[in-house]
């Protein structure tokens, strides 16, 4: 067919191609370089692929007896991809005719381009064109691409709000973005800086009080006093930002309409890879079979004692990869991760259920398991964790630090405790839970230990977690209730005061012995059981992207591309 085309046979009509501004009557000839692109094409080719070509070619229109077919609106280049798509099934996509070339899809009904013009955008967003690839997608009324745009948004979006590329939104676009629970902010001054960004480079007066309604005043303590006085001392704003502090009664900073009070602070549980968690074979292993780390990336790794399979989770794209499978098969073991490499080791052979002293390292970049020094001693039960790059191995007796500069082994200020339970790293020190209700911290700089105020303790107690996630030391406590209903009491350590106060607790169906913090993204999850809260309970490489002109499908794009082109 494409050979064909290419010969000019079978052509029955041809396609002429004007740019913005060529009007030319027929039998008129443009001068110079503003000659119009003609495409000697079939009218049956056109119609099968495109409704659009159909209804003209079919639909008693003039065009249906014309020889030559006068198309404006589309550039030559972009109907020279769109003829060969028709004829060859294939469209090329760079990011120099993505932009001209959904539009003109668009124009000619052309769905399947259309889809791939907006999964290639979708693909490519980065903080250089994100805001531009939102506005672009809500001109052309494309919801998924929309979608797409503000969830990468939201989850940089303390990084654009230094940018102040989110100034060139428009009202509805801003608002529609700060007010979604997925921001990922870990205060709500850097949603409120990003509103008055916005109000002093676009708005009137009238519309800076539906900005800021879009901020979670109710989030701000007394610790943001100073901030919140600074902020009634700009012009124009004390006197909305007075009303909107007077409206509750209940609070200093109260919203005249209430909104989520948190963006991103729930407790989320997940199933492994390629595991049933209805099946009893899991049920029963649950306990020994999974290791699980999370790089300063978030990217959860998971390794499996019952075989040896290597995961990874991607929250972007809520999705699991497999990786090299490991080496070894080993039980009991640990794993951390530091510095771009995943670290196994310690327990034992599941066959002949010796100890192992080999330590599997695991590449991130290259994808690809080696083996680095051995450990000194071969451990039983232990703790991993990394901290001023290197790796510390824990367990009751004694602990072994890892210098991967140097590939060598040391010992370290010994635990001696009759258990550990679990161990992270807060603050610059390694925290461990040991003897319930015993907490020991140990300093690497200072090379010794120290006691921690005694952690709170259930009598129903199944198990204990102790974590770091967002600058805080938590505890997460599990319990058995009735009905195989689980129990998650979760208290923060207060460092200043070396006690322990409790937060919230959740109810869950299980909650297996893995535990790690990393940020994932509720924008970008599949819908699931929203888990219970206690009060609820009734049981107790980026590149320039040229978006100017964004209704204009002719507007020649000045992006010079660093990705390969696509081929669909």
């Amino acid at each position: 067919m494409k050979l064909l085309y290419d010969c000019h046979l079978l052509s029955d009509v041809t396609i002429e191609v004007l740019s913005e501004g060529e009007l030319l009557e027929p039998g008129d000839t443009a001068g110079g370089g503003d000659r119009p692109q003609l495409f000697p094409c079939s009218r049956i080719v056109l119609a099968s692929a495109s409704p659009y070509f159909k209804s003209m070619f079919t639909g008693g229109l003039n065009e249906s007896m014309q020889q030559r077919v006068v198309i404006r609106g589309v550039d030559a280049e972009s109907m020279s991809v769109i003829i060969d798509y028709c004829y060859t099934g294939r469209v090329a996509i760079t990011e120099r005719n993505v932009q001209r070339l959904y539009a003109a899809s668009n124009m000619l009904q052309l769905e399947y381009i259309r889809e791939a013009c907006s999964s290639f955008m979708t693909r490519r967003l980065d903080l250089s064109n994100c805001v531009m690839i939102l506005k672009f997608a809500d001109t052309f009324d494309n919801p998924d691409l929309k979608h797409n745009a503000q969830a990468y948004i939201a989850r940089n979006f303390s990084l654009l709000c230094n940018t102040g590329e989110l100034c060139s939104l428009d009202l509805k676009q801003l608002k529609e973005l700060l007010l979604l629970d997925s921001l990922d902010v870990d205060c709500e001054r850097k949603v409120c800086s990003a509103a008055l960004q916005w109000i002093e480079a676009n708005a009137p007066q009238e519309d800076a009080g539906q900005v800021l309604k879009c901020v979670r005043w109710d989030l701000f303590t007394e610790k943001d006093k100073c901030y919140l006085e600074g902020l009634m001392a700009r012009p124009f704003l004390d006197t909305y930002i007075s009303s909107v502090f007077n409206s509750s009664p209940d609070s200093n900073c109260g919203l005249p309409a209430p909104l989520p009070k948190h963006r991103i602070e729930d407790l989320y549980f997940m199933s492994p890879p390629l595991e049933d968690l209805s099946s009893q074979d899991y049920k029963r292993f649950t306990v020994e079979s999974l290791n699980a780390c999370a790089s300063p990336e978030n990217n959860l790794y998971l390794a499996s004692h019952l075989s040896k399979h290597f995961w990874l989770y991607n929250p972007v794209k809520n999705s699991w990869l497999e990786l090299a499978e490991r080496p070894l098969g080993r039980i009991h073991s640990g794993m951390g991760y530091l510095n771009g490499h995943v670290y196994l080791l310690g327990g034992r052979n599941p066959v002949t259920d010796a100890r192992i002293k080999d330590v599997e390292c695991y590449s991130v970049q290259r994808n690809q398991w080696t083996f680095v020094a051995p450990l000194p001693h071969s451990l039983g039960k232990m703790q991993v964790v990394a901290l001023n790059d290197h790796l510390y191995v824990v367990n009751k007796r004694r602990m072994l630090c890892y210098d991967p500069k140097k590939n060598r082994w040391r010992h370290c200020g010994s635990l001696k405790r009759d258990k550990l339970h679990k161990a992270c790293v807060f603050q610059d020190q390694i925290i461990c839970v040991c003897d319930i209700p015993v907490v020991k911290a140990y300093s690497p700089n200072k090379g010794e230990w120290r006691r921690l105020r005694d952690i709170p303790v259930d009598s129903r107690a199944l198990n204990y977690q102790v974590i770091q996630h967002n600058g805080k030391l938590l505890l997460l406590t599990q319990t058995l209730l009735q009905h195989n209903k689980n129990r998650v009491l979760i208290h923060e350590y207060d460092p200043a005061r070396d006690s322990w106060k409790g937060i919230m607790a959740v109810y869950v169906s299980t909650l297996g012995p893995v535990c790690v913090s990393m940020r994932v993204y509720p924008a970008c999850l599949s819908s699931a059981r929203r888990f219970s809260v206690e009060e609820d309970d009734d049981s107790g490489s980026s590149a320039d992207w040229d978006f100017d002109g964004l209704t204009d499908a002719d507007t020649d794009s000045g992006s010079s591309s660093s990705f390969s082109d696509e081929n669909w």
